[in-house]
């Protein structure tokens, strides 16, 4: 099976996150996935593999002890931001301009100019009415194209592990890994977008949850007397800086983003993210909403805005630095096969946020997926293969 039908193949597959659950992943769709993975994984005779309640798969090749073992890592499912219920996917000969996704939308060079470094590629997207799924099943069939090549054509490799991950989206993965089942002593996240990109530092994320507590009283009769609970909340997010949002935000800049929002006059919640790089920035930053929705609550009277605030993930960075070995072997990489790379700091998150800070260091590095989370993603099908042979060549011995 070439990359491209296997990356076909799993983006068929619906598994969208969805809330977390104690005891199993978020939406039992992506066990159908697990299921077809672990199918073909077995096929390659593995030294061992499990899948754990969660459906965390993990399978082990023993191989040349001259380079110590390594985990690779890709997350099964999606992003709930949008629906990938029946992907229809589509492969464009890329000449350059704007594509059609359907009679209403278009993917444009004006709005996506990273398009222009894909002409006389082949570039996978959609029909404009779900996400490809690229993220992170680009991450998967890259893993997978190069396991599959290197057991089969019984080439010569370091001891392997192939670690796939559910509900990384809603930044439950790492918990959901079985570390004690886990072998190797560092690894890499497949779960970037440009090939040329390689990361060792990601957000501090938190989450912040906004409750509301209004006063209704009929609008007829609500002089002095109503407390509107979703004009209370809209307050509150004004008061937050409007150019820290991340449709103004890029690089290295943080942000507060406004996930989802819902109420009337008698209540509201909303759910929030907080973003940056650096820890006293991002303290800073819950500070200021902290002091808002004290500010507001003291001319109510009354607490009518709470905040939950709680940390997601770290900046990889803070543990990645203390291991350049690993910077330097896919620095290697990249070199020996006469590849361009920089390093970028992820504006999100990875499995690697969350598992670098329980022993088991993981940069990340790219698959040649962009604009994910949304229908305007596509994936660079000439970037797919080129992060194939990436991965090929750290897997060999």
């Amino acid at each position: 099976m070439d990359i491209l039908k296997r990356f076909l193949s799993y983006v068929s597959i619906e598994s969208t996150a969805g809330d977390e659950k104690e005891s199993t992943c978020s939406d039992e769709k992506m066990l159908v996935l697990a299921d077809k993975l672990l199918d073909e994984l077995q096929k390659l005779n593995p030294n061992e593999i499990s899948i754990n309640q969660f459906g965390v798969i993990d399978a082990k090749f023993e191989g040349n002890s001259s380079k110590p073992m390594i985990a690779l890592l890709a997350h099964m499912d999606t992003s709930p931001s949008a629906s990938d219920k029946d992907v229809k996917a589509s492969v464009v000969d890329y000449k350059g301009g704007d594509i059609k996704l359907n009679d209403s939308l278009s993917l444009t060079v004006k709005d996506f100019p990273t398009l222009n470094q894909a002409i006389g590629h082949q570039v996978i997207v959609t029909d404009g009415t779900t996400l490809l799924g690229g993220d992170d099943k680009a991450g998967i069939a890259i893993i997978m194209d190069a396991l599959t090549s290197i057991i089969e054509g019984k080439e010569n490799h370091r001891p392997l592990e192939i670690i796939f991950t559910t509900d990384e989206e809603i930044g439950a993965d790492a918990k959901h890994v079985s570390l004690d089942n886990v072998a190797s002593k560092y690894g890499y996240t497949v779960d970037g977008g440009d090939y040329k990109y390689l990361s060792i530092e990601s957000f501090t994320a938190y989450s912040m949850n906004v409750m509301v507590s209004g006063k209704s009283i009929h609008p007829g009769y609500a002089k002095d007397k109503l407390v509107n609970a979703s004009n209370v909340f809209i307050r509150f997010f004004n008061a937050l800086p409007e150019y820290l949002r991340p449709e103004h935000t890029e690089g290295r800049e943080p942000f507060y983003h406004l996930c989802s929002f819902s109420g009337n006059e008698d209540g509201a919640k909303a759910e929030m993210i907080v973003r940056s790089f650096d820890d006293v920035q991002i303290n800073q930053m819950l500070d200021l909403a902290r002091l808002s929705a004290k500010r507001i609550n003291d001319s109510l009277g009354y607490e009518a805005i709470t905040l939950d605030i709680k940390q997601s993930y770290r900046n990889m960075r803070v543990v990645l630095d203390k291991y350049p070995e690993i910077q330097k072997e896919i620095e290697g990489v990249y070199k020996a096969l006469g590849l361009p790379y920089n390093y970028v700091a992820v504006r999100g998150g990875t499995t690697g946020s969350q598992l670098s800070f329980v022993g088991l260091p993981c940069p990340n590095i790219g698959t040649g997926d962009y604009n994910c989370h949304g229908r305007f993603e596509y994936v660079d099908l000439d970037e797919m293969k080129t992060m194939a042979k990436v991965v090929k060549l750290l897997m060999k011995a």
